[in-house]
């Protein structure tokens, strides 16, 4: 029997980026008044950002179970309510 492969959390792609000295020194600083190293915090904030540019373009970021749920909300038949009767007919008659 075929076994699923194990989900981990290592990270293995590198992002390399320059940036002027006293950019990385003002960085350096505020991930060191976090308690962080350098790269996780900029990662952390970078991911955040990311985030939040597809959320406002009407992106959705769903972990595996919150997909599964959105899938199975359009592929179970549902009953419609009278609101949404009365919306389909209105829209019928346009």
């Amino acid at each position: 029997m075929a076994q699923a492969a194990a989900t981990t959390n290592t990270k293995e792609a590198h992002i390399n980026l320059r940036a002027r000295a006293q950019d990385k020194a003002l960085i350096e600083r505020a991930a060191a008044l976090r308690g962080m190293k350098v790269s996780s915090f900029i990662l952390t904030d970078a991911i955040k950002h990311a985030k939040r540019v597809l959320e406002d373009a009407g992106v959705m970021i769903l972990d595996d179970d919150d997909r599964q749920a959105f899938v199975n909300a359009f592929l179970e038949p549902h009953e419609a309510t009278p609101y949404m009767k009365r919306a389909i007919k209105a829209h019928q008659q346009d």
